[in-house]
């Protein structure tokens, strides 16, 4: 844990020191990433020059250019809750949901009855990922309820870094084993942890997408061991991957060059 903290503070350090918006390249490569994991067809260069220039990328799914762009505004929705130390309620879990699955998602109608997954509604289906079934849907309110109060909590109460980052992590994985939703589970977990940590100060974790059977061995382990410290040292391991990186692009600054509207990578 030292050397994970060193790295945050020499991530901090220069961060600080950098006059380039460097948080917003981070946001479009947690995007990518994010976005990867579910499968979506758009480099990382794609991504970011949907996102920064407003290039839709040719030849590629349409549905794979909503996906970015509605998961960037749940991004900016949740980031903006966080500035704002909002604490969660329902209406903020339903709207992230409903932002990230805005156009993807639809109206379902199922034995348990219609619900309307691109409004953040809480699905009334049963929910599967592999061979792991998630808790019936009728549970789905309750648990939800009880995340939101546990993180309620212990957000403004826990000031250690390391102890921030076991808070988001336990968020990530409590919110993707409940599965509120019909689609978009994992990406609302991961935004859940986003909320923590930014309304922390913290850099935010990425998974990488290249690691992405890794992460889904991590959470089942979890689930197999009922130990939350397997999850942790695979997201403690992913944030100092990513911290690593762009400490090496912030130490060797002609790796950004001006764009049209700011600053953009070479890739």
């Amino acid at each position: 844990m030292d050397t994970f903290n060193n790295i945050l503070q020499k991530y901090s350090s220069l961060t600080k020191e950098h006059i380039l918006n460097f948080e917003k390249f981070n946001n479009y490569a947690l995007i990518h990433h994010s976005s990867s994991i579910e499968g979506i067809s758009l480099t990382e260069s794609e991504t970011f020059l949907l996102l920064d220039e407003k290039l839709t990328p040719a030849s590629k799914p349409l549905d794979d250019t909503y996906l970015v762009l509605d998961h960037f505004n749940a991004l900016s929705f949740i980031l903006k809750t966080a500035e704002n130390k909002e604490p969660l309620n329902k209406n903020i879990i339903k709207n992230l949901s409903g932002l990230i699955m805005k156009n993807t998602g639809g109206l379902i109608s199922c034995i348990g009855g219609n619900f309307d997954s691109s409004k953040g509604e809480y699905r009334k289906v049963s929910n599967y990922a592999g061979n792991r079934m998630f808790i019936d849907y009728k549970k789905v309110p309750s648990f939800v309820d009880s995340l939101i109060s546990y993180i309620n909590s212990n957000i403004d109460k826990t000031n250690k870094f390391s102890d921030i980052y076991k808070l988001s992590f336990d968020a990530h994985f409590q919110a993707v084993s409940i599965h509120p939703f019909a689609d978009g589970n994992g990406r609302f977990s991961r935004l859940l942890m986003s909320y923590i940590q930014h309304y922390k100060n913290l850099p935010l974790s990425i998974i990488y997408a290249q690691d992405k059977i890794k992460y889904y061995a991590a959470l089942e382990q979890t689930r197999k061991q009922e130990n939350i410290n397997v999850f942790y040292d695979f997201m403690f391991a992913q944030t100092a991957k990513h911290l690593k990186a762009q400490i090496k692009i912030l130490e060797n600054k002609q790796k950004l060059k001006p764009g049209k509207h700011g600053f953009s990578f070479l890739f």
